[in-house]
This record gives C-alpha cells, sequence and structure tokens, in this order.
C-alpha cells in the first residue's frame, strides 16, 4: 500500500490532486492500493504524523497561512527523514529553499495529470526496490541483513569493510574491495567515486569537484580521473539532482 498526504489550504487545488490519485488508483487497481488523507493546514497534518501516522509521500503546497508548507516540512524533518516530501506550489520563489528540507520534487500548480502520475510510478518503483534489496553482511557479531536503501557508503580499509548506514550505524565485515564491487555495483544507485569508497546516490546531498558531501555530512572523496564519469552517472541517476550540484562543477 502506497499512503499519501495531501496538505492544500484551497479546496480546489486539493480536489485536483485528489482526482489524479484516485484515476492513477484506477488504473493499477489489480496490482497495489493507494491510501490518501487530505489535511487543509498544515498544523493538522504535522499534529498528525506526530502522533504517529506514517506516509509514504506529502503533497504539500508551500503558500499557507499560520504555517507554511516549508515550515511544516522543515518540522517533519525533524522526526522523519525518509517521507518524500513533494511541494506543489503556486510561485517558484522556494524552489531552492526546498532542498534545505531535502525534497523529493517541485512542482508548479496546478499539477498536472501527466506530472503525478510520472511521480507516482517513480515513487512505487524505489519502493518496490527498497522492499526487496537486502544484502547478508558477516560481521564480528554473526550474520546482519543489511537493507541496501539504508546503506549510505561502504569505506575499504584494507581487507575490513565499514558499512556506514544511514541511521550512523557502521557495520564491520571482511570483503575485499573486488568482492564489494560485485556485491553493489549491480544497482544502478552505487557509484565508486575513489578506490577506497562505493556511494549510495540516493544519499548524497552535495557534489563537487573534489569530493561528494554526503546527507550525513561525511565527506567522500572523488579520485580525480573518475570526476567526469561520477558527475555524469549522478545527473542521469536522477533528475532531481541537478539543482544540487555545485556551482563550481557547471
Amino acid at each position: 500500500m502506497l499512503k499519501i498526504a495531501i496538505c492544500d489550504d484551497h479546496r480546489s487545488d486539493l480536489s485536483i490532486m485528489v482526482s489524479h490519485i484516485e484515476e492513477y488508483q484506477t488504473l493499477h487497481k489489480n496490482n497495489f492500493e493507494i491510501a490518501y488523507t487530505t489535511f487543509g493546514n498544515a498544523t493538522d497534518l504535522i499534529s498528525s504524523m506526530e502522533n504517529g501516522t506514517s506516509y509514504d509521500i506529502v503533497l504539500l503546497d508551500i503558500i499557507m497561512p499560520m504555517v507554511t508548507g516549508m515550515d511544516a516540512a522543515r518540522e517533519i524533518r525533524l522526526f522523519n527523514n525518509d517521507v518524500k516530501i513533494i511541494f506543489a506550489t503556486s510561485s517558484p520563489e522556494f524552489a531552492v529553499e526546498s532542498y534545505a528540507v531535502n525534497a523529493y520534487y517541485y512542482v508548479l500548480k496546478p499539477m498536472k495529470q501527466e506530472m503525478i502520475f510520472k511521480l507516482l510510478d517513480k515513487i512505487l518503483s524505489e519502493k518496490t526496490f527498497q522492499s526487496n534489496q537486502n544484502l547478508i553482511v558477516k560481521g564480528k557479531f554473526g550474520l546482519t541483513t543489511l537493507h541496501i536503501h539504508r546503506l549510505e557508503f561502504a569505506e575499504v580499509i584494507g581487507r575490513t569493510i565499514l558499512y556506514h548506514l544511514t541511521d550512523g550505524t557502521v557495520i564491520e565485515s571482511v570483503f575485499t574491495m573486488a568482492e564489494l564491487e560485485k556485491t553493489l555495483l549491480i544497482y544502478p544507485c552505487f557509484i565508486k567515486p575513489h578506490r577506497s569508497y562505493i556511494v549510495n546516490m540516493r544519499h548524497i546531498d552535495t557534489l563537487s569537484k573534489r569530493d561528494i558531501k554526503m546527507k550525513s555530512l561525511n565527506l567522500i572523496p572523488i579520485a580525480k580521473a573518475n570526476f567526469k564519469v561520477i558527475k555524469s552517472t549522478y545527473l542521469d541517476y536522477d533528475f532531481n539532482n541537478l539543482q544540487k550540484i555545485s556551482n563550481d562543477v557547471l
């Protein structure tokens, strides 16, 4: 099931997004189920999430009275880093600011059916990938199931692999870089920017000519000879990342 929260203070815009989602569900009713909840203000949305209601996607207007959509996104990120926030707004002026809250996408109203269908297709594809891809790691304390989408990057020191997870956990294992490459580089989200690192592009914050800054603020070096390939691969991986690349790269 895909759970969606839709928050907009304009009933007409709310109705348009609900209509698109219901049409998408009708087209895919034999494959999965979509559940959505609507909110007329950001305060109710935040309260719902703080009380334990989880969503896969939050469709969020920005220009709202009292608590703006951007304020709501900042509040949500204090306790939830996984939900995909999609801003749907009448103004382009907040596009750059949206990256500070790790927005999944930013689109101008009215949101067209083609756009919402494309975004839902992409999110469902990622959700399927995340739920099916696991890695069994032999660590010091036995076998650990490592979810691929939770792996931020892997670091090789001699014959030791350090798996850095998104929650700050580090799992140590005995492995070689050659073995690690065969295991991870089959997935399109991984790149090898340096002889000692393999990085999950899902968790990149900023790419520059010298290094990659992860969302955890860890810095991963980029070998000079690899930069052009890494830049190209990163851009191809997800068009949303184009605005996140430092000016010195472009």
